[in-house]
């Protein structure tokens, strides 16, 4: 069957890029091709629009009253990757090398994580790991607590606190969850750990566009670290950024990707300009103004949400309607809207097997199970 006769339902696994993106980035495909980092002219527009999609990004997670007062972020604390697992990892690495006076006399930091995180945040805290089949092949060497989440896909913030040692040196909590869309409360769990002096980072990848994340980096209680992800919010492939708050730098330059001193010195290699613009671009989206019917004006993420959550609830009707059987569909995952993202649906189908079912449609409609 071609492809235009596929139902698309997997925007949690990647987006088309928008319309808007694609124009933006053709200028720095053709015209506007010179390096960022070269002093002459063909590298000064490409270095001004870097400068201005970082600014769009640090929009993103900054707090509302921060436009006017850029005193405490400076868009520098943006630093672009080449993907969501770069930032994470590139993250976890810049928390343990931050920490290094917290090693316990075991010779290990500690680390504390929830159990449903992207494998990128698990298997890279494994490849560091004290216990992973006699140690992991990175040091420094750490121990990790896996906190539960509960029946619904959310962490306990307590839980959190309650699995804080001496020696910990991060906690990494992702924001919302691809699979049942579960929010986990990151901005209280930032704020408790800015209390203790523990560095905190959430992967943001699944929320961009889909919940307000400003003030996620607040300059005294937000977190220290948040991945973005382009390609999950109408960006291409290929590219992401971390916010790194100022205070938990490492002076000594990059940890992961040793080179030319690009983004601040922190991530050597030439900026992939066209898709830099293309993610700054996706941001902008969001906060255009959308007019709704009644002449009222909200942001663009906030129709979004409207459409995604009315699709969502849709989806869910036709599904349980088709079945002719309430109690053969269990929906996933928090029950409240304001506890899940409002694109995602996860349900459980009576005596049904998600993988032979995902086998038999796959040719008609796009999901993950």
């Amino acid at each position: 069957m071609a492809t235009n006769k596929c139902i698309y339902l997997d925007y949690n696994g990647t987006t088309p890029i928008h319309p808007a993106v694609v124009e933006a980035m053709l200028p720095y495909l053709t015209e506007h091709f010179g390096n960022p980092s070269s002093s002459h002219h063909y590298g000064q527009e490409p270095k001004r629009a870097v400068d201005r999609a970082r600014r769009s990004l640090l929009k993103l997670i900054q707090p509302r009253d921060a436009e006017n007062d850029h005193s405490n972020l400076s868009s520098s604390s943006i630093v672009f990757t080449g993907c969501g697992t770069e930032s994470n990892n590139l993250a976890i690495r810049l928390a343990l090398l931050s920490s290094m006076h917290k090693i316990d006399e075991r010779g290990l930091l500690h680390v504390v994580t929830t159990n449903i995180e992207h494998p990128a945040i698990s298997q890279c805290l494994a490849s560091y790991s004290s216990d992973d089949n006699g140690g992991g092949h990175f040091t420094p060497k750490i121990s990790v607590t896996y906190v539960p989440v509960d029946n619904t896909g959310i962490v306990s913030v307590q839980a959190i606190l309650d699995a804080l040692q001496s020696n910990t040196a991060l906690v990494t909590v992702m924001t919302a969850n691809n699979e049942v869309g579960s929010l986990q409360p990151v901005f209280d769990i930032a704020a408790a750990c800015r209390e203790r002096n523990i560095l905190f980072h959430t992967d943001a990848a699944q929320a961009v566009g889909k919940m307000d994340l400003r003030g996620l980096a607040h300059p005294t209680v937000g977190a220290d670290m948040v991945t973005i992800v382009g390609h999950k919010f109408g960006a291409p492939k290929g590219i992401a950024a971390l916010y790194i708050r100022d205070k938990c730098k490492i002076e000594n330059g990059s940890v992961l990707l040793m080179g030319g001193g690009q983004e601040c010195g922190r991530r050597g290699g030439t900026e992939n300009v066209p898709y830099i613009v293309g993610l700054g671009r996706a941001v902008e989206l969001l906060f255009e103004q959308k007019q709704l019917k009644d002449g009222s004006t909200i942001e663009g993420w906030q129709c979004n949400v409207q459409l995604m959550s009315q699709m969502r609830n849709r989806l869910l009707e036709k599904i349980t309607d088709g079945l002719q059987n309430c109690t053969a569909v269990c929906p996933n995952g928090p029950l409240q809207p304001e506890n899940r993202l409002p694109n995602t649906l996860s349900v459980g189908l009576q005596h049904i097997r998600s993988g032979v079912l995902l086998e038999n449609i796959g040719n008609n409609v796009a999901c993950s199970a």
